[in-house]
Order: structure tokens, then C-alpha cells, then sequence
């Protein structure tokens, strides 16, 4: 498929859905209905169709196909039901992926390499849960079970519309998350069970990852465990503006003693084809927001930090990152400005040869929130960052986000990826920096258009300068462009 077909496609249906809304003049309510008794019943669907373009680095030719496109389809149909203290829901996702390059890298490669073929289809049961609510005074008990989204550090909503954009953007999924920018996404089978009440929000949860992703057979479990606790202050009147949160997340892979995956690691290949000991890792965080207004306009400010110790393998796990970021929103103003600024840092590991691993380890996150451009991820890796967000019209939202990113220990590698995908895939990529720590600057920009509350359009584009540490792996060419557009229509 070439690049014009896609970008075509995509604008075809995009005006096909623009044209359909303007004709009808419709934004549709949601789809309620009573039932028996005091039951109610809500019919949801949504279709996302996306054309996606990559010119990724390259290295020496025919090592692998670094130009290309290719259009992706994800449809979802869901029914919730609501009697008394009782509710549940059913979601059943179909996905078609066409046009998926062969001996690709990048994005694009990734599906490759998860199922090898061009032309890629399957639906699958992405939700189906059942919750239990009681309430007592200001407390709010609540237990669910079955198959669902699980989203790190969005255990409670935030009232302050500030906060719950950063909260929404620049905490929640950084570990775990249901990687909802793919095609596929992933669940989690397992319970979840919350106190809530005014002030504080108390979480807790054990979950059984599907496969997804990446790959188009989803559903499946694939060998590793989860669990953990959150305790989160929420914003009230005693504390105005202000959230924190304490989080302890326990990581359990067994795939390793199967003979399902090699582990990727800085460790020769032979090394760690010999490891065949599991995973086991304890992260410990915590995170603070706040917003306040100083003026003529809003201050925020964000601090994040966790530590990992246990098992990588027979290796022990040492690791460690944080985020600091603040900014500046100007709402009285035309395009009400939003400028942040941020860095953020991780452990990598400098000695291949001893008994530690000391590459931070991201889990199971939505890994495209923190690095729109996917060549990378949070693990080994320095992030300074600059982004500013302009809402010109009430329907219109850009960003423009620069990077200047860096390798932590430059004996490691530059890693990218989102997690586990399958049983025998690790999810993980990378290749090694030589030394290097210069890794690439990047400019980004997304555009966001909603046409109706039922109908949204975004395109991205971005391009990569790669630095030493991409010329170690892509010596051909240092430079990366991707992007895409798309549309998305939901009731």
C-alpha cells in the first residue's frame, strides 16, 4: 500500500464522517434504556480508523524496510447494565490491520514481528466485568471483577480540571496501563477493589495481563501476575489544588523458566540464553501534583519518583526514576497558552558483567503517553522536555512538544517498547548505545478536532534527529519521521 492510499483512506472516511454529521445535524446522546425494575441498560460503540506513515532510521540496507505506511481499524461495541448496587459491562473489539511492512522496524515493525503477516484481523471480548457498589457517609466501597482497563495512578478523578489533565497525561499508565495508542490495546484479568471518600482514595488490585498490543491474538494469558496497593490524597477544601499519591506495584513474569522468552537485557546473548529464572520486581512510588493560581494565570507543578528492588533473573534488580515538571496556563487569554517544562530521569545499567541489574524497569505501560515518538521508552533513559498547548477554538486543541533525550549509562542500551505483548514475545527491544549518550531531539506536533461529541479527528507529526547513540544501530541514516491521521466516531 503506498503512502498516498493511506493518507487518502483516511481522509475519505474522515470527510465521509464530517459530511454524515453536518447532513444530519446529530450529536447523539448516550443510548440508554430502562429495564426491569430499576435497571438500565446503555449500548456504546466506537470505530478508530488511523493511516500511519514512518520514514524510521536506517541501517545498512537490506537489514530492514524503513519506509513505509500502513492503516489500522479498531472497532468496539459495548452494553453496560446498572440495577441497584449492582453494574457490569461487556466490550467486544475487532481490529484490521492492512498493509503491515515485511522486514519493517519501527511501529510498523512490531506488528510484523508479532504476526507475520501483511493483512492482520481478529475480534476478541476486550471487557466483561461485573462491580459491586455500597455506599456509607462520605464512603464509597466498590469491588469489580472479570476482564478490564486498568489504568496506573487514575484510581480516583480529579475535580481540578489542571490536575486531572496532568494526572490523565503525565502520571496515569507511566506502569501500567491498557496501551489503547496501538490497534489491539491489552486487559487485565482480575479484581479490583477501592474505599473512597472525600479526601483519601485507598486502591487495590491483583491482575492477569492479556496478550494484545502489538499482537492481533488477544485475550490470552501469557505467564505473568500483578499486583498492589494505592493510597491517594485527593484535592479538598483542607488542602486546595493538591494531589498525592503512595503506590507499591509487585511484578511477577514466569515465562523465563518456561523457555518462552529470552529476556532483554545488556548482558551478552549467550548469558542471558543460559538465565532461565524469572522476574520478579517490587516498585515503590509516590507522586505529588499541584495547581494554583498565581496572576493572571495557573502554576502547576508535578514530582514523581519510584524505586525497584528484586529479582531480574539471577540477577538482583536495582533501579530507580523520576519526573519533575511544572507549568504555566494562561485561560483568560486568546488560545489559552499552556507552556511546561520537565525532565525526567532513569537508572540504566553500568556494568553488564556483575550481579545487578540496574535498568529501571517500565512494566506493562501505556508507553506511546510518554514518548509520542515510539523509539524509546522511560527505561535508561534522560528526557528534558518542553511542550506547549493552545485551545484556539472550543473544538481545537494543539500541542508541540520537543525533546532533547539522552541514555542514562551508555554500557546499556536504548530501549523501546510497551511490555509483555505474548507468551513468547518480551515485549522489549534495543539496541546497545556504544558508549554513547546523545541519543536524539525530537519535534512533535498533534492537532485535535471535535467535531461533535460524537466525532474527533487528530493528526500527528513528528521528525527525530538521531544523535551517537542512534548512529550505533542505524548507521545508514540518523533521521525519523512519523506520523499519522485519524478519525474517530463514537456513540
Amino acid at each position: 500500500m503506498r503512502r498516498s492510499n493511506v493518507v487518502v483512506s483516511v481522509i475519505t472516511m474522515s470527510a465521509t464522517l464530517v459530511w454524515g454529521s453536518c447532513v444530519a445535524g446529530f450529536e447523539v446522546a448516550p443510548l440508554t434504556a430502562k429495564g426491569p425494575g430499576d435497571s438500565t441498560f446503555t449500548l456504546s460503540a466506537s470505530n478508530r480508523v488511523r493511516g500511519e506513515f514512518a520514514d524510521w532510521f536506517e541501517a545498512a540496507p537490506p537489514n530492514g524496510n524503513s519506509n513505509y505506511d500502513f492503516l489500522g481499524n479498531r472497532t468496539q461495541v459495548g452494553i453496560a447494565g446498572k440495577w441497584r448496587w449492582l453494574s457490569g459491562f461487556l466490550q467486544y473489539q475487532h481490529t484490521i490491520l492492512e498493509g503491515i511492512p515485511e522486514h519493517g522496524v519501527g511501529v510498523g515493525g512490531t506488528y510484523r514481528q508479532n504476526t507475520n503477516s501483511t493483512l492482520q484481523e481478529q475480534g476478541w471480548l476486550r471487557q466483561g466485568w461485573l462491580q459491586a457498589e455500597a455506599t456509607r457517609a462520605d464512603w464509597r466501597f466498590s469491588l469489580l471483577g472479570g476482564r478490564f482497563r486498568y489504568l496506573d495512578g487514575q484510581e480516583a478523578l480529579s475535580k481540578n480540571p489542571s490536575l486531572e489533565w496532568i494526572r490523565k497525561t503525565r502520571i496515569s499508565e507511566r506502569l501500567i496501563g491498557p496501551f489503547d495508542y496501538t490497534h489491539i490495546g491489552r486487559s487485565f484479568d482480575g479484581a479490583h477493589v477501592a474505599i473512597d471518600g472525600t479526601a483519601l482514595n485507598l486502591t487495590g488490585f491483583y491482575l492477569v495481563p492479556t496478550s494484545g498490543g502489538f499482537e492481533i491474538s488477544a485475550g490470552r494469558h501469557m505467564g505473568i501476575d500483578l499486583g498492589g496497593l494505592s493510597l491517594m490524597m485527593k484535592d479538598h477544601e483542607q488542602l486546595p489544588g493538591t494531589e498525592g499519591r503512595l503506590f507499591w506495584i509487585h511484578y511477577h513474569d514466569g515465562r523465563p523458566s518456561n523457555g518462552d522468552v529470552v529476556v532483554l537485557d545488556n548482558r551478552p546473548l549467550a548469558a542471558r540464553k543460559a538465565d532461565h529464572d524469572n522476574i520478579t520486581v517490587e516498585t515503590i512510588g509516590a507522586d505529588l501534583v499541584h495547581a494554583h493560581e498565581i496572576g493572571p494565570g495557573v502554576a502547576d507543578g508535578l514530582v514523581w519518583a519510584a524505586g525497584q528492588v528484586g529479582d531480574w533473573q539471577s540477577l538482583d534488580q536495582r533501579s530507580w526514576a523520576y519526573a519533575v515538571e511544572a507549568g504555566y496556563r494562561l485561560p483568560n487569554l486568546t488560545a489559552k497558552p499552556w507552556l511546561r517544562v520537565g525532565l525526567f530521569r532513569s537508572s540504566g545499567d553500568d556494568n553488564p558483567t556483575d550481579g545487578d541489574h540496574g535498568t529501571f524497569f517500565q512494566m506493562l505501560p501505556t508507553s506511546r503517553l510518554y514518548a509520542f515518538t515510539p523509539f524509546y521508552n522511560l527505561m535508561n533513559n534522560q528526557d528534558v522536555m518542553m511542550q506547549l498547548l493552545t485551545r484556539p477554538l472550543a473544538m481545537l486543541a494543539t500541542r508541540l512538544d520537543f525533546h532533547w533525550l539522552r541514555v542514562t549509562e551508555g554500557r546499556d542500551l536504548l530501549y523501546f517498547g510497551g511490555g509483555a505483548t505474548k507468551r513468547d514475545f518480551f515485549g522489549f527491544g534495543g539496541t546497545p548505545a556504544g558508549g554513547s549518550h546523545e541519543t536524539a531531539y525530537v519535534v512533535e506536533a498533534t492537532v485535535t478536532y471535535t467535531v461533535t461529541r460524537n466525532l474527533e479527528l487528530q493528526g500527528y507529526c513528528a521528525h527525530a534527529f538521531g544523535q551517537g547513540v542512534v548512529r550505533q544501530g542505524f548507521p545508514h541514516d540518523q533521521d525519523l519521521t512519523y506520523g499519522f491521521l485519524e478519525g474517530t466516531v463514537s456513540f
